[in-house]
């Protein structure tokens, strides 16, 4: 019965540290938000791309040596 006490009052500290925790957060506003999703979406693109031109150039190789 001890040990259950022991779980449950280290839940409700958990909890507790959670909500305290929570309080503490710096949200980034609306515009930080907006320029960075559009970084990531930028970059990805790019990435793509890039990824995109590399597999062409290969597989293009690839047919060279193959025919």
């Amino acid at each position: 019965m001890d040990r259950l006490k022991n779980i449950s009052a280290e839940a409700a500290q958990f909890a507790r540290d959670i909500e305290s925790e929570a309080k503490r957060i710096t949200w980034p506003s609306r515009q930080e938000t907006v320029k960075s999703t559009l970084a990531v979406i930028v970059i990805s693109a790019i990435f793509a791309s890039f990824l995109g031109a590399v597999d062409y150039l290969f597989s293009w190789v690839i047919r060279l040596i193959l025919s």
